[in-house]
Order: structure tokens, then sequence, then C-alpha cells
């Protein structure tokens, strides 16, 4: 079962982390937390300051000659994710309806490919990094100010339309890609032959 395909979103404002399988498709699902419109006051309270860490400026971008076909199913990810906000959707049997499309963004997309590549060459799978970053510290780190955030990770889908369709089937990864808060999104793809999954994916949603 470790290398059946697995999918895991960050959603739901405060949530407490808590994880499931679904025996039907082999797909284990993680949700966690986001923050949207909390200002650095609220984070402090909740003990989440570390989630406004600002743009490190020792960090830097792994998508350096990234390799075409990798960048080319990065943007169809973006596409196919575009034609499902259009149409609208059915999330964990809750209607949304149609929200305007996201735009692809540099930023974000240098810590998902940061993330991806981590997973793959790091053999880990989840939202916490190998150095132990959490996904606001690393799209912070890329230098994106984001007043709403979000991920969804996948491991194990060679093809973009595979990797859309098994996080659509996801409440919580359904809900992160319908979510008209988010104007902007990162995608990174990686492939690491030797790995467990082999085929590493991650979305970064976020909006200024």
């Amino acid at each position: 079962m470790h290398n059946a395909p697995r999918i895991l979103a960050l959603l739901a404002l405060l949530a407490v982390i808590a994880c499931d399988v679904d025996d039907e498709t082999s797909i284990q699902v993680g949700e966690g937390v986001i923050g949207i419109g909390l200002d650095s006051s609220e984070f402090a309270e909740l003990g989440l300051d570390a989630l406004t860490d600002a743009a490190d400026p020792s960090f830097a971008c792994s998508d350096n000659n990234w390799k075409p076909a990798w960048a080319a199913l990065e943007e169809q990810v973006l596409t196919l994710v575009n034609q499902r906000r259009a149409a609208g959707a059915v999330c964990g049997g809750v209607s949304k309806p149609p929200v305007p499309p996201v735009v692809g963004q540099a930023q974000l997309r240098c810590a998902a490919r940061n993330h991806s590549k981590d997973m793959g060459v790091n053999d880990v799978i989840g939202h916490t990094g190998s150095d132990g970053s959490t996904f606001t510290q690393r799209i912070s780190a890329a230098g994106y100010a984001w007043t709403a955030a979000g991920e969804n990770i996948a491991g194990g889908y060679s093809t973009a339309a595979q990797v859309v369709d098994a996080w659509m089937a996801s409440t919580g990864h359904c809900n992160n890609i319908m979510n008209g808060i988010f104007t902007h999104l990162g995608v990174g793809y990686y492939y690491a032959k030797s790995a467990p999954f082999k085929y590493y994916w991650t979305q970064d949603f976020g909006r200024n």
C-alpha cells in the first residue's frame, strides 16, 4: 500500500489535523490548516506567528533548468483546474458554484516545485518539508505576500488529468480548487524514478 497514490490537502481554517483512508481508491487524505484573513495579532494569539515569516533571502528556487516536460504538465494542471472552476463542482456532496479562474504565479510555482522536489528526493510525502517547514513558510520564503493560502499535494499520479481527478474526488482538495477566495496558483511537478511514489505534485494556492 505504500506505493498507492496519495493526496494531501491543507484547507479549513484552524481545523485539527485529521486523516482517513479511502479504501475504495487507496488514497490517503490529510486535512490541516490554512490562514485566511487573519492579522498578525490574531496569529500571535493562536500561536501561529511563524506562519507570517517574511521572505527568506537565502531561499532559492529549485526550478532552474526545470524540464520542459514537467513544466508542460504543470500548465496542464492549471488549465484543468480553471476548467473545473468555470464549470462548478460538487465537493463532498456540496454543490460549488463556478468561480473565477486562478492565475499562474511564479513565486507560488517556485514554492510548489521546491516542495515536490523535496518530497521526491527526500522520500517525504506531506505538507511538512524535510526541513520542518510549513507550506506558508515556504510560500512566504519564495516572496509571496499572502492573505489567504492553501496547499494540495499528491504522489503516484503520472498525468495531470489523473491527479486533478483525484483531487476533485476528495472533499478537502476539491474545496481548495473551488475556493473563490484564491486568485493565484503555483503548480510543481517532480519525477523521482527511485522514490516510492515516483510522481510528486504540489498545488500552492494564494491571494495577496
